[in-house]
């Protein structure tokens, strides 16, 4: 049997990416951002049930460190925060959308509102 060695081991430098875009929560924050265009804090935390406001504000902070959202303070009284998606944002929401197709095809659950707000049908 041949041991493993850390020093000489090659890893896929798409490793990183993939441990945070497959973290739970991430894929349905940047889908529900997606399909609003703008969106605040407590927008997307009442459109995710069972997330915790910890567990979104450190996806979101982790979405902004990757380049996938812009977030935008708002002067007002309270200050509000808004976010977008950036380009990049986009284009890997865009790849999902199959993915969250294939869901539905598999589970049957077409009358989900992540999928209804992506227009995903039958078929």
């Amino acid at each position: 049997m041949v041991k493993s060695n850390k020093a000489t081991k090659q890893i896929c430098p798409l490793v990183d990416t993939i441990n945070v875009i497959s973290r739970k929560w991430f894929l349905l924050t940047l889908n529900i951002i997606g399909v609003e265009e703008k969106i605040g804090f407590n927008g997307i935390l009442n459109r995710i049930d069972g997330i915790s406001p910890k567990a979104l504000s450190d996806v979101l902070k982790q979405m902004e460190s990757m380049g996938l959202v812009k977030k935008v303070i708002i002067n007002s009284s309270p200050p509000r925060v808004e976010y977008s998606l950036t380009t990049e944002g986009k284009r890997l929401r865009k790849a999902v959308i199959p993915l969250l197709k294939w869901a539905a095809d598999y589970t049957g659950h077409y009358d989900c509102p992540i999928l209804n707000s992506n227009k995903v049908s039958k078929g």
